[in-house]
């Protein structure tokens, strides 16, 4: 039979490791959160026209909503969209939820009856790019476009008229 024998001072090394690596780990969360609380504070009132120019703020906000994006934060085709263009969209996200939804009814609507893949394929391409990387301050720009000539009988024709 062979005995266990615990020695005075076994298993003191670990626990006093894990102890302070515990007790360092939570010193330093607190140092970042005080520092990032402090740096939050002072770039709120920075004014990027005096600091940088055109070129460079747009590219550093194209750069900051494709990061935005690789965290899952912003939808993918936010990614890269300029300054006036992403706060425009992200200002009007009910109004482009909105939009999201007609184009998903729309491409249900196409497959439901039976249209051609190389039509929904082609309404899909033709629609996608409207739902975002433009100014959305009123709906009359689709509206003045979908009542113009080439476009006024889809509302008049019914399923008879084929």
């Amino acid at each position: 039979m062979s005995e266990n024998k615990v020695k005075l001072g076994d298993g003191i090394i670990e626990e006093l490791t894990i102890k302070t690596n515990q007790e360092l780990s939570e010193c330093g969360s607190i140092l970042i959160d005080v520092v990032l609380s402090h740096v939050k504070e002072k770039i709120k009132n920075i004014d990027l026209n005096k600091i940088f120019g055109k070129k460079d703020k747009e590219k550093i906000i194209s750069l900051w909503s494709s990061q935005l994006v690789e965290k899952g934060l912003l939808p993918k085709g936010y990614a890269g969209l300029p300054d006036s263009i992403l706060i425009d969209n992200l200002h009007q996200e009910g109004y482009l939820d909105g939009l999201y939804a007609g184009y998903v009814i729309s491409m249900m609507s196409l497959a439901d009856n039976n249209a051609s893949k190389e039509l929904i394929l082609s309404v899909r391409d033709d629609m996608r790019p409207n739902l975002i990387r433009h100014h959305f301050n009123n709906r009359d720009e689709f509206f003045a476009r979908y009542k113009n000539e080439k476009y006024r009988w889809i509302e008049k024709a019914s399923k008879d008229d084929q």
